[in-house]
């Protein structure tokens, strides 16, 4: 079999530096888990009278709007995107996300009000995780056939991990330049990431596979390939999509409000917003 490199390495090592560059790109993608910590500085902002704010008397449920249009925009956007992947390629798919998120976070800044945040970030900014997130993915499962769930795994790992590491460093910045100065660095430092490591994703040469590595044989199970009209139309996929609607309910729901909810728990207990704030950072 022929041999192939990525960036100069043997195809069976390199095609690690591919899961990695999914996963830094998914660590990107997956800074919408940290709304909760924007949430509580943007609406003082949003509060505050003119001209450090713009005077406006916010609910809690107009602030998490932005949060819900992004996830919606996202999961709405992330399955039509299969078709353009294979026809244009991971890496292309994958800039092009990078340019909406760094966009989507990037004029959130200029957001007047959670109107405004509803365009400018929830449907700018999901529309860019809804084209780039099946990007890093495919790519792995494409190049480790022999170890697709592993690959697959510390892949989707960047995505769920991001809010530990965006959550506090958006704090620090929130406090130290103001949220608007955070916004506006975010966008820029992920549209950066983004397209530096989408730039290395690519699909293995049409038949490759590992070296000494072969597909099973089972002759239990019969594989069926269904394209996205087909399989939307099988009895199985209703419940599975309320299956899963069910299951992440509950977790997406409390994602938006943690902070604000914690915030308010310890001022309760008598707990300070400083103090809580070092505790959990």
């Amino acid at each position: 079999m022929e041999s192939h490199r990525i960036l100069g390495v043997e195809a069976e090592r390199g095609r690690w530096l591919l899961v990695v560059s999914g996963l830094i790109i998914m660590l990107c993608l997956g800074a919408i888990y940290a709304y909760s910590v924007i949430a509580v500085p943007l609406r003082k902002v949003f509060e505050a009278p003119p001209p450090e704010g713009r005077g406006l008397k916010v609910t809690s449920t107009e602030m998490q709007v932005p949060f819900i249009v992004f996830l919606l925009v996202f999961a709405v956007t992330m399955p039509l995107m299969g078709r353009y992947i294979e026809k244009y390629g991971p890496r292309r798919m994958a800039i092009l996300g990078a340019v909406f998120v760094g966009l989507g976070w990037f004029l959130a800044s200029l957001a007047s009000s959670p109107l405004a945040l509803v365009f400018l970030y929830g449907v700018i900014g999901g529309l860019g995780v809804g084209i780039a997130y099946n990007c890093p993915i495919i790519t792995s499962t494409r190049w480790f056939p022999d170890r697709r769930g592993l690959a697959v795994g510390l892949t989707v790992l960047g995505f769920g991990f991001s809010a530990a590491l965006v959550g506090p460093l958006a704090d620090f910045m929130t406090a130290k330049f103001g949220v608007h100065v955070m916004f506006q660095v975010l966008g820029v430092a992920f549209l950066v990431l983004m397209v530096l490591f989408a730039s290395l994703l690519r699909f293995p040469p049409p038949g490759w596979k590992p070296r000494g590595w072969n597909p099973p044989e089972s002759k239990s199970i019969i594989g069926v390939e269904l394209n996205r009209g087909e399989m939307v139309r099988t009895r199985v996929f209703p419940a599975l999509w309320i299956c899963y609607t069910i299951g992440t309910l509950a977790g997406l729901m409390a994602i938006g409000v943690s902070k604000p909810v914690g915030l308010e728990v310890a001022a309760n207990a008598g707990i300070g917003e400083a103090e809580i704030s070092g505790l959990l950072t």
